[in-house]
């Protein structure tokens, strides 16, 4: 795309000394009459421009009101106090008169995410077509008002719960952000109707909302579908660390090993040499023998070694790749697609 060249609305180098004075008195004016609200700044911004931080034309349309709620609005922004109502008065715990489903739901440009209903109409909640809204609820089914998948975790049902969205949404921590899950520290807290908590119950991090099974496109070309699931646990940073530290030494080790048994190959070879060299029988004989047994030992030698790697491959695979590990790379709690 391509940027159109920048040009300074007020150059004072171009202008005489006599036209910058003026132009400086009028941008100084203008400045001044921004702020103040004078007749003389309504004749610069006329009522219901918009400009300048004042009221602008707007849809005339009307939020469908329940009979227990209370409404601060502003334009096309709402703060609704009610009880749980995700769409309409048929819908949420208000539905059946839950007296414990207590809201408060901030919401901005009511249905702009479809076409704008004509002036004078009625509109509910929208979960899905509303600009920005910011939900609290103390007895709700947050999953589902929001459609968000179930992924690992389930639905959380029958529980208090806040709902952010919007077409961005930013957290922002000048000192560090944190995402915890489960009570505070030092106490035995509940949840908000009494019941017992998990002890680390996950995050998950779903892009694209959903994690569903997915197939391995050129696996086809087998025969067999082949499929994985995109919600997985994260890699652990230490853990990792630590599994890739002792493969590399697993691997050196097994390297040994095969260096070992290539020398001592070489070795028996060159001393079979030596021997069909040899004329005396005696001395040929008790040569070969010398050699065999050393051979054995060294293969002796190499097979323990080897014996002792599988033990301490087994191993490893049991504490890094197992979920019974002791560190196993995969996180139980925290997942991601």
């Amino acid at each position: 795309m391509p940027i159109s060249k920048k040009v300074k609305l007020f150059d004072p180098k171009k202008l005489t000394p006599e036209e910058r004075d003026f132009a400086i008195e009028i941008l100084n004016y203008i400045q001044n009459s921004s702020r103040e609200t004078s007749p003389e700044t309504q004749l610069l911004n006329p009522p219901g421009s918009g400009l300048l931080g004042t009221d602008g034309p707007t849809l005339n349309i009307d939020y469908d009101k329940s009979p227990n709620e209370k409404i601060i609005q502003k334009g096309d922004a709402y703060i609704t106090f009610g009880t749980d109502k995700p769409s309409g008065p048929l819908s949420g715990k208000s539905r059946a008169g839950a007296l414990r489903a207590p809201r408060v739901d901030l919401v901005v440009g009511r249905m702009a995410g479809r076409a704008k209903p004509a002036n004078g109409s009625y509109v509910g909640n929208s979960f899905e077509a509303d600009a920005a809204r910011i939900y609290i609820s103390a007895l709700t089914d947050i999953d589902k008002n929001f459609g968000v998948a179930e992924g690992k975790s389930g639905e959380l049902k029958n529980r208090s719960g806040i709902g952010i969205k919007a077409d961005g949404v930013r957290i922002i921590g000048r000192e560090g952000v944190k995402i915890v899950t489960g009570r505070m520290q030092g106490t035995n807290e509940k949840n908000s109707l009494g019941g017992k908590l998990l002890p680390a119950p996950t995050i998950e991090l779903i892009a694209g909302n959903n994690p569903e099974p997915r197939v391995v496109p050129v696996s086809i070309l087998s025969g067999e579908k082949e499929t994985y699931d995109p919600l997985q646990g994260v890699a652990m940073g230490d853990n990792t660390v630590m599994a890739l530290k002792e493969i590399s030494e697993l691997l050196t080790t097994f390297a040994s090993i095969l260096k070992g048994k290539e020398a001592s190959d070489a070795l028996f070879d060159a001393g079979q040499t030596i021997a069909h060299q040899i004329e005396n029988d005696a001395i040929r004989s008790a040569f070969i023998t010398a050699l065999m047994a050393a051979h054995k030992v060294s293969m002796a030698k190499r097979t323990t070694e080897l014996y002792q790697f599988f033990i301490d491959k087994a191993l490893w695979d049991i504490n890094y790749l197992e979920p019974f590990g002791y560190r196993f790379i995969e996180s139980r709690n925290v997942k991601t697609t």
